[in-house]
């Protein structure tokens, strides 16, 4: 692919695709020594790029040439032959810290969804992609952090179920402004909500407090909550030293539990404001875990 029809980030490092984010998971990465850290930004990064090339495509064929892209660039990181910046920071990554390449592929397939996307049938579809979205980022990452065991995967599956929950409660206007919904239909039929409302586009009646789409929100809150707890079960059977490898990785989940309890405190009006955590406080409940007061 030439580089004028080159998917977006292919001419950038792993350092300035992840300035440009501003995402909650960064906070985490401060307390690792250089390589450690160099390597979290780097699958970051690439998964930054992978999602941007469906999200920023004018059109489904050009998220499909560009998703392609990576797909190759990935393939060539694991030989040895990757030709753009973050592709040959992936390669040392991976060289550097055994890090599987099965992980970053289900990544993709997952991002592919998005390329015509349409309503999960049931609770079955919404796990699969949340574990390629999200989970599978966090098992990619585990011998990065020095944390292989097989309870550490338990623990990073869990949470990344937890957080990809928490990111579809947060988007749920977006994502359906922009054609997306991430929850089953079998939920939807449920609760009595209609796609549109997800947009703000539904009667007054429909966010009101107790009411069809407050029920909704409440029941994707109680499933991330769901998985906060198993993940916080599989740490606790960790020894200490996972735990602390695991550090980048708690911090994410405590900031991504604060920002599911501001969610939680919306009810069902979802119209108002995107909700975040600021970096104040990001920066507060990192220091806690570092000092042992969270896990």
């Amino acid at each position: 692919m030439s580089a004028q029809h080159a998917p977006p980030g292919a001419a950038l490092s792993a350092a300035e695709i992840t300035t440009r984010s501003g995402s909650n998971f960064l906070t985490g990465f401060a307390c690792l020594d250089a390589a450690r850290r160099a390597g979290m930004t780097t699958i970051y990064a690439f998964c930054r790029v992978a999602d941007d090339a469906v999200d920023e495509a004018k059109d489904r064929a050009t998220g499909e040439r560009h998703l392609e892209f990576w797909r190759h660039e990935l393939a060539a990181a694991v030989v040895g032959t990757a030709t753009t910046p973050v592709g040959r920071e992936l390669q040392a990554t991976m060289q550097r810290f055994a890090v599987p390449a099965a992980p970053l592929e289900d990544l993709l397939d997952g991002v592919a969804t998005d390329l015509a996307p349409k309503p999960f049938v049931d609770e079955g579809e919404l796990h699969v992609y949340c574990y390629r979205v999200a989970a599978a980022v966090g098992l990619a990452c585990l011998p990065v952090l020095g944390a292989p065991s097989a309870g550490a995967r338990t623990f990073a599956d869990a949470l990344g179920h937890a957080l990809q929950r928490t990111n579809i409660l947060r988007d749920l206007v977006g994502d359906a402004e922009g054609g997306r919904c991430y929850i089953p239909a079998t939920w939807l039929a449920a609760a009595g909500v209609e796609r549109e409302w997800l947009a703000g586009r539904g009667p007054d009646a429909a966010y009101a407090a107790g009411g069809p789409v407050a029920q909704l929100r409440a029941r994707l809150a109680a499933a991330a909550r769901t998985w906060f707890a198993r993940a916080h079960a599989a740490l606790a059977e960790l020894p200490r030293r996972e735990r602390r490898a695991l550090v980048p990785a708690r911090i994410m989940g405590v900031v991504y539990s604060e920002l599911l309890a501001r969610l939680e405190r919306q009810g069902g009006d979802l119209r108002g404001p995107r909700v975040r955590v600021g970096r104040g406080r990001k920066v507060w409940l990192a220091l806690q875990v570092l000092a042992g007061v969270r896990a």
